[in-house]
C-alpha cells in the first residue's frame, strides 16, 4: 500500500541511502526503529518518507505515526514484512523507519557559545555505536555541541542515528577535519581538554570561556598532532585494576565533571 501514489520509490530511496556516499550527497538519514521515528516527528525535523511492515503498521499507534508522516507530506509506504527486513539495518526490526532530511553542521553554523560552553570533540572515534552514545549524552548533560574529526565513524550512518536515539534532531552535530577544527578553536579562543590517561584531574585548573573536551579512540586516543597546538591534558583517576574506559563512557564521565561545576 503506497499512501501516495505515484510519488518516490521509498523502498528504492532506502536502499540507496544505505550508503555513505548517498547520504551525504543527498542530505538525507535513515532513522529506524519506531521510537525514533516518533522522535523525528516530535522535534520537528523533515521527515521526507516513512516505510513500515505490514504487521507494525496494525500496531497501536502506528496509524497515527503514518498519519501523521502524510500529513505532513512525507512519502509514506507500507510493505509486507519480508520485504522491509531486507532494507532494514538492524538484526530484529521493529518494522518502521523514517528518512529525515539531516546534515551535520559546518563550525560557523554552530551556535554561539555561551561564556561556559563545553563542546565535546570526537577524534578519530570508529565505533557507530560509541559514536551515537556520545552525541546523545553531550545532549543530555548540555554540551555546546558535538563536533566529529575526521576519522570518526559517519554521524549519519544508521547505528549512530539508533545510538543517539533522536539527539540529532535536538543537539547540535558539526562535522570538519582536524586542521580546520584548529584554526576555528584558535579563533574563537575555545580551551583544548584532551582526554588522556596521564592528564591531570578533570577538576583541576578549569578555564574560563568557552572549551572543547576531545575524545580519542579506545586503541590509539587522540592523534599526536594535538601536541603542537595549546591544550590541557585530563583525565579521570581510576583506583581499580583497569587499564582504560570504553570511550563513551571516558566521554560521559568528564563531561559530567567538567558541567557540574563552571
Amino acid at each position: 500500500m503506497n499512501e501516495h501514489p505515484g510519488r518516490r520509490n521509498v523502498g528504492k530511496l532506502v536502499r540507496d541511502l544505505q550508503r555513505r556516499k548517498a547520504r551525504e550527497r543527498r542530505g538525507l538519514v535513515l532513522a529506524e526503529g519506531r521510537r525514533l521515528v516518533e522522535d523525528a516527528l516530535a522535534s520537528g525535523a523533515k521527515v521526507v518518507a516513512l516505510l513500515a511492515a505490514e504487521d507494525a503498521a496494525e500496531a497501536d499507534g502506528a496509524r497515527r505515526l503514518l498519519t501523521l508522516a502524510a500529513e505532513r507530506r512525507a512519502d509514506v509506504e507500507v510493505v509486507p514484512r519480508a520485504a522491509f527486513d531486507e532494507l532494514a539495518d538492524t538484526e530484529t526490526p521493529t518494522g518502521m523507519l523514517a528518512v529525515v532530511e539531516w546534515e551535520p553542521l559546518a563550525l560557523d553554523r554552530l551556535p554561539a557559545p555561551r561564556p561556559d560552553a563545553l563542546a565535546l570533540v570526537l577524534d578519530g572515534v570508529q565505533d557507530p555505536g560509541n559514536v551515537g552514545t556520545m552525541i546523545r549524552t553531550a545532549h543530555a548533560l548540555g554540551a555546546w555541541c558535538t563536533i566529529a574529526l575526521d576519522g570518526t565513524a559517519d554521524v549519519r550512518g544508521p547505528k549512530v542515528l539508533r545510538g543517539a536515539m533522536g539527539s540529532h534532531f535536538r543537539h547540535p552535530v558539526a562535522e570538519t577535519d582536524w586542521d580546520v577544527f584548529a584554526a576555528w578553536a584558535a579563533r574563537l579562543d575555545v580551551a583544548v581538554l584532551l582526554a588522556a590517561a596521564d592528564g591531570a584531574s578533570v577538576t583541576e585548573g578549569r578555564n574560563r570561556g568557552p572549551r572543547a573536551l576531545v575524545v580519542g579512540s579506545e586503541g590509539r586516543g587522540v592523534r599526536d598532532g594535538w601536541s603542537g597546538l595549546e591544550h590541557r591534558r585530563v583525565s579521570i583517576p581510576m583506583p581499580g585494576a583497569a587499564e582504560s574506559l570504553n570511550a563513551a563512557v571516558a566521554a560521559g564521565i568528564l563531561l559530567y565533571e567538567l558541567l557540574r561545576v563552571r
